[in-house]
């Protein structure tokens, strides 16, 4: 372990709490999500992001302007906006007055009106920070100062992080889609009341005219936007891994119609796989994570250890060099015998 990979680690960290917040994207458990976990990441990201912390420092040396499309120079460096954002996160997710994650009652709820911005945030930013944490890792590199475990690190982070990733847009566009079949089912039971005429017998017809369920069918949207995003960005060349996005990719038609289920299956079986497409393939790619994430943070543990050892060491020979020198007190007589 080195300065150079301490300094980063901390930015890497961060990323790795925004990835575990995708478990509010996810069904809870039985018991729900746990009340310790999300006080222990708020806690944590809170120190994460604190003034003078490895990643505030970065954003405040990164001073180049965000390109406004025509290619001049913005209003905002890019450190700020990226500090913004996540202080944007932070405040809506772990924040005294979250609004998409909070503990109401002793439990975590989460707002599910909200969920798109909750993927929103994680997908944005967690692709931000992990783009810093591989330039760091390619400096390194050409530096000759790369350390194996990190570079270990950047490498099975990537899968592991997209298999959730993926898993959470299978599970969020399932839901969108049920809800969009209740609203269409809502509107077409409006106009059989209102007109008579039940507006799906007629040629063309398209629920979408209805305000409800344009805003379901532009949120679907939204998701294939982010599944995409993802499988843009992705750096994985595991085969079971690229074949699993491209089925996903796939199995979005039978949503739209394109694909015709097959014999004997139902919608909701199609509902069922789609969604856990990468169920199976979560673990593995956890358990290699976990076992270099492990190592290294074991390595960092130490790490600060010494650090921490050297400084008190130093902070007591600077106190002993700063202390006056010790003089004889003058014994007092007693006063009997003056």
């Amino acid at each position: 372990m080195n300065e150079q990979t301490r300094y980063v680690m901390a930015i890497y960290e961060l990323s790795a709490i925004i990835r575990d917040t995708m478990e509010y994207l996810l069904p809870p458990g039985e018991k729900g999500y746990s009340v310790d976990v999300y006080k222990q990441r708020k806690e944590m990201i809170t120190h994460l992001v604190a003034e003078n912390s490895p990643f505030a420092l970065f954003c405040l040396n990164n001073k180049a302007m965000v390109k406004n499309p025509d290619g001049t120079d913005g209003d905002v460096s890019i450190g700020d906006r990226i500090s913004g954002q996540v202080r944007d996160f932070v405040n809506d997710v772990y924040g005294a007055e979250s609004t998409i994650v909070k503990i109401d009652h002793d439990k975590v709820v989460v707002e599910t009106s909200l969920l798109l911005q909750l993927m929103d945030y994680i997908v944005g930013l967690h692709e931000t920070l992990s783009d810093i944490c591989i330039g760091f890792r390619n400096s390194f590199e050409k530096e000759g100062t790369l350390e194996g475990d990190f570079d270990q690190l950047m490498t099975v982070d990537d899968p592991f992080y997209r298999s959730v990733a993926f898993r959470a847009c299978g599970t969020v566009f399932v839901m969108k889609f049920a809800e969009f079949n209740n609203a269409v089912r809502s509107y077409i039971a409006a106009e059989r009341e209102k007109n008579g005429i039940d507006p799906s017998t007629k040629p063309g017809f398209d629920p979408k005219v209805d305000p409800s369920c344009a805003f379901i069918s532009n949120e679907m949207s939204r998701v294939i936007g982010f599944f995409n995003f993802l499988r843009q960005h992705n750096k994985s060349k595991d085969v079971i891994f690229l074949d699993s996005v491209d089925r996903m990719a796939e199995d979005f038609h039978y949503f739209d119609g394109s694909k015709k289920l097959a014999e004997g299956m139902k919608m909701q079986d199609a509902m069922k796989s789609f969604e856990l497409i990468f169920a199976p393939v979560i673990p593995g790619y956890r358990d290699a994570w976990l076992k270099v994430f492990n190592k290294i943070f074991t390595e960092l543990a130490e790490y600060e250890k010494k650090l921490m050892e050297k400084q008190q060491a130093s902070t007591t020979e600077t106190a002993a060099a700063a202390a006056p020198e010790a003089k004889p007190v003058e014994e007092k007589k007693d006063a009997d015998n003056k």
